[in-house]
């Protein structure tokens, strides 16, 4: 019998810390996974000063994680950790089911958001990059089980270890080519940004913590018809639309990908190119869901991560404080320059055209602002 597509398969989540467990902790990892299309249907979690060296979990919540494959009969287990190539290995050899750790569940979601040639390169760089180290894991599985032998190599090889090489090298050539692709569409990015100075057009770039409304606002701005839903990562490719804010006055806005805890370091350089656009734009448009518990620590993880890519801590910036219409935190970022907005309703939009034309052409128009901390 055919499975009924809307039926969501379904996974365990796993997390080892040294910390005593935080009733939240597994609220993004499940999140993530069901953005995936896994509903989490059980949780794991090991206090642990240091994460076993071939399992990641001790003996005995390793035997636990057995019996609960088995039990809930999962298709996925999950680890809110990154693990080494041997580590998901033994697990998967161990469990006899697919293993991710948190890496890897980001770079799956990110495969599937991926709709640009661009996009679907850098993804690929990425997924490659990421499997290298599991194709290393298997070699250094494959030698222990060897033994030693006669010849100038020492141990002999077998028949998978001579695979595995071949296997090596033919990703290592395959990312050496991916990166030489994105390099090049790099360099036509640095043409376009060349030439919109030599016009004296001014850039804002859109970033945030993702699923804030990013894809939302540049909609409501310039009708630029990205796609806007409620998950995370709803949208991964670059849209770059012009935005009219009075005569003479036209500026350049790019919606970025959006960003999250421990956005792996991988991922940042394959989307470099792109995330670039927040380099080097006049002005950033930083997306902050202004009804979510976390936003102060969203807007932190954000400004990390653009540190993380080149951009200058006294950059000009706009703390767009969006998601206004479902209520607001009590606390705030501390930022200088910020506004309240409800892009799906389009409250404070003509307020934030305002602030934007001030912060780039100096008009001298009203600006809204509000103290570090303030409530609102």
């Amino acid at each position: 019998m055919q499975e009924d597509q809307h039926i969501l398969k379904k996974a365990i989540l796993v997390k080892v810390d040294s910390i005593k467990e935080d009733p939240k902790c597994f609220v993004e990892l499940s999140r993530l996974v069901n953005t995936a299309g896994y509903e989490p249907v059980h949780k794991i979690y090991q206090r642990r000063d240091k994460p076993d060296k071939a399992f990641h979990l001790g003996k005995g919540k390793l035997a636990e994680l057995k019996d609960a494959v088995d039990t809930f009969d999962v298709d996925l287990v999950v680890f809110d950790d990154d693990l080494s190539g041997s580590k998901l290995n033994n697990l998967e050899n161990y469990l006899d089911i697919e293993v991710y750790d948190r890496k890897t569940l980001i770079l799956e979601i990110f495969a599937a958001r991926a709709i640009s040639g661009e996009g679907k390169l850098q993804i690929d760089l990425a997924r490659k990059k990421n499997m290298l180290p599991r194709i290393l894991g298997k070699g250094i599985e494959l030698s222990r089980q060897g033994g030693g032998g006669a010849g100038g190599g020492g141990a002999r090889r077998g028949g998978g270890e001579q695979q595995l090489e071949i296997d090596r090298r033919t990703l290592r050539k395959e990312i050496e080519e991916l990166t030489l692709k994105i390099g090049k569409l790099g360099q036509e990015r640095q043409l376009r940004r060349a030439k919109r100075n030599k016009n004296k057009i001014k850039t804002v770039a859109i970033v945030g913590y993702t699923n804030a409304g990013k894809s939302t606002l540049m909609n409501t701005l310039t009708k630029a018809g990205v796609l806007a839903d409620d998950k995370l990562f709803a949208t991964l490719d670059p849209k770059t639309s012009r935005l009219w804010l009075e005569e003479n006055r036209e500026i350049v806005l790019t919606d970025t990908v959006g960003f999250i805890s421990r956005l792996p370091h991988g991922l940042i350089e394959a989307f470099k190119s792109t995330l670039e656009e927040a380099k080097y734009a006049d002005l950033l448009l930083i997306v902050s869901d202004a009804s979510s518990e976390s936003v102060v620590v969203e807007y932190d993880i954000v400004c990390e991560t653009l540190i993380s890519i080149g951009v200058e801590e006294n950059a000009k910036r706009i703390l767009v404080l969006n998601k206004s219409d479902k209520g607001l935190n009590s606390v705030i970022p501390n930022a200088r320059d910020v506004i309240k907005i409800s892009a799906k309703y389009g409250d404070g939009i003509n307020q934030l055209k305002e602030m934007i034309a001030q912060m780039l052409f100096g008009d001298g128009m009203e600006i809204i602002e509000c103290a570090a901390n303030e409530k609102i």
